[in-house]
């Protein structure tokens, strides 16, 4: 089992909303937007809520991660891109896809 600390913790949800905000929204559908960016965006900030005084789960991590990869595909993010961010958010907290049997998508 994973054991993610606060600072990691916070690394963690701050490079994954990073990666949000910074990727360019390459779709057009607005209501496509909504339900791919929006609402798993404010998930994403739900699960960092709920978890704030504990550790998160392997779970809750593959969740997030799962979250940001739609939010990847609703806005249509380059495979290089998307690799970047995910290096990313790897090197600044520790959490990578594969210490969690997430798919490499």
């Amino acid at each position: 089992m994973m054991d993610m600390t606060d600072t990691d913790r916070t690394a963690f949800f701050s490079a994954v909303l990073k990666a949000i905000a910074s990727t360019r929204n390459h779709g057009t559908d607005e209501d496509e937007h909504v339900k791919g960016v929006v609402e798993p965006a404010a998930r994403i900030r739900a699960v960092e809520e709920e978890a704030k005084d504990r550790q998160l789960t392997p779970g809750e991590t593959g969740e997030v991660l799962d979250l940001l990869e739609t939010t990847f595909r609703t806005k249509r993010t380059p495979d290089e891109e998307r690799e970047y961010y995910l290096q990313y958010i790897e090197k600044v907290s520790g959490v990578s896809r594969a210490s969690l049997g997430v798919s490499t998508w």
